[in-house]
């Protein structure tokens, strides 16, 4: 018996760090992210024995739990320690964990682990969950129960798909497929470009660092947090109103103030790409996630992406294809 399930990752355009809840809680956040066709996959098999086991591709580690053992948290499979500790699941069960991109980048692969567990756990013990259940499980074992530094739209981009607008606050979360005219939507995927930086990061300092600021009330950061969640609601518009070319200059602004927040988020190499990207005709641009590495995204129109992606290769970045999923979390394989 084998069962299958993924979850994509995200890349988010606008509004990210006010889906901490350090910021939400007190005023409410928003963000604008699209899930992606690269996918974080679970495999579930029955054991050979009454012990777990754990394989993950991408951190190259094996994890086994003898049976009547007790899960620890701690290491690199934390999280998916704690997701199947979550479920119960503990014995005569091999799952196997793989990622279309490396850990770290920035594309909340984090979060899409945890949805892409959960999916798969439920459905192997027959539980019938709808997206947001999903998500919000998923929310709750990385936010609640691990205590990570991190916000709520991975999982969320990762269960839902598609293009959305997704609103935070201390009473829930809402999403809402983001409309645009005929033919934006098409064009807007085709002058997207992502560009690998070739190193990852851990983002947990800087989404320690913004939470505790938010929390502090530290008025600097705030005001910079408040600038980043209404360059949100501009990007929402733009893209809403088929304004394409204005989105790519409202992602060079938001792009200014996220690092502003935080002297971690850019670096010399990023800072370097980036103004060669915009010295050869992008728009505009940012670095996926909380920054520091992992993946560049560039808009710009179709003609002068051959230019950037040379110089930008030039540089040691790698492009990466991509289209949008709109399907989300899903069980590609269930025998039961």
């Amino acid at each position: 018996m084998l069962l299958i399930a993924r979850a994509p990752v995200r890349i988010s355009f606008g509004g990210g760090g006010t889906d901490l809840p350090a910021y939400y809680n007190q005023f409410g956040g928003m963000v604008v992210n699209t899930a992606i066709n690269r996918y974080i996959y679970t495999f579930i098999s029955k054991g050979a024995s009454d012990a777990l086991q754990i394989i993950s591709s991408d951190f190259r580690m094996f994890y086994r739990l003898e049976s009547g053992g007790e899960f620890n948290t701690e290491g690199e499979l934390g999280l998916a320690k704690a997701v199947l500790r979550e479920f119960g699941a503990g014995e005569g069960l091999d799952v196997f964990l793989a990622s279309q991109i490396p850990p770290g980048t920035g594309l909340g692969g984090s979060g899409a682990v945890a949805v892409s567990m959960v999916t798969a756990l439920a459905a192997w013990q027959g539980k019938t969950l709808n997206k947001i259940d999903i998500a919000e499980t998923a929310c709750d074992i990385g936010i609640n129960k691990l205590h990570l530094p991190s916000g709520k739209q991975d999982e969320y981009g990762a269960t839902m798909g598609g293009l959305n607008q997704i609103e935070f606050t201390k009473d829930g979360t809402t999403v809402k497929p983001v409309e645009q005219p005929p033919g934006a939507l098409e064009t807007f995927q085709k002058r997207l470009m992502l560009f690998y930086t070739g190193k990852s990061r851990d983002s947990g300092k800087i989404l320690s660092d913004q939470s505790k600021a938010s929390r502090e009330q530290n008025p600097a950061t705030l005001e910079r947090m408040h600038k980043i969640k209404a360059l949100g609601y501009d990007i929402l518009a733009a893209l809403s109103e088929g304004r394409l070319d204005d989105f790519g200059d409202l992602l060079h602004q938001s792009w200014v103030q996220k690092r502003s927040v935080n002297r971690d988020i850019s670096n010399d190499q990023i800072d370097v790409a980036y103004d060669a990207a915009r010295s050869n005709g992008a728009i505009g641009g940012k670095i996926t996630g909380a920054g520091g590495g992992g993946f560049m995204m560039i808009y710009c129109h179709e003609d002068k992406q051959p230019a950037v992606t040379a110089a930008l290769q030039a540089l040691g970045l790698a492009r990466m294809d991509f289209r949008f999923d709109f399907d989300g979390a899903q069980v590609l394989l269930n025998p039961r």
